[in-house]
């Protein structure tokens, strides 16, 4: 029989371009925060589950506040279901520099009551209590009157001033 044997092979090891590149490695992308003071109605819509509304809506009630003192604040917003704060709240974070006072020892019951924490009967009793003493000399001085409780002073501290 006629066959050609070849004893020796050289072979050559090629590399494909496949294992020449590094895998793919997903960079984990940190979420940008939003600072919910100064954040405009682009800023919230970036956030999921928040539409031009619901942006609209916070907006609305930061204006109306003052200024938010804190996170949780944003959960208080109408319409805003828990389910999407919880999702977005690692997201935000808050400059408390940023809110606005009201000075409680100048200001009328109508300029009180403008704002969501103070009802009428409360701004009522605030002035009322401050023509008979004078002058609030600190703010723990609003404790003295009966309808602020520890929790409603929480609340509105962050927004008054003397």
């Amino acid at each position: 029989k006629d066959f050609v044997r070849i004893t020796s092979v050289e072979r050559k090891a090629y590399s494909s371009a496949e294992n020449n590149r590094p895998a793919f490695v997903r960079e984990e992308r940190k979420p940008v925060l939003i600072n919910i003071n100064e954040a405009d109605t682009a800023a919230f819509i970036s956030l999921p589950g928040i539409g031009a509304k619901l942006s609209a809506r916070i907006l609305s009630f930061r204006e109306k506040l003052g200024g938010f003192y804190s996170v949780e604040q944003v959960g208080e917003t109408y319409g805003l279901p828990d389910s999407t704060f919880q999702k977005i709240k690692g997201r935000l974070q808050v400059d408390e520099g940023r809110i606005r006072k009201i000075n409680v020892n100048t200001a009328t019951k109508d300029e009180l009551k403008l704002h969501p924490y103070v009802r009428w009967q409360l701004a009522n009793v605030i002035v009322e209590y401050r023509n008979q003493h004078g002058a609030f000399k600190s703010l723990e001085e609003l404790k003295n009157i009966v309808l602020i409780d520890e929790g409603v002073f929480e609340k509105i501290r962050h927004y008054l001033s003397l």
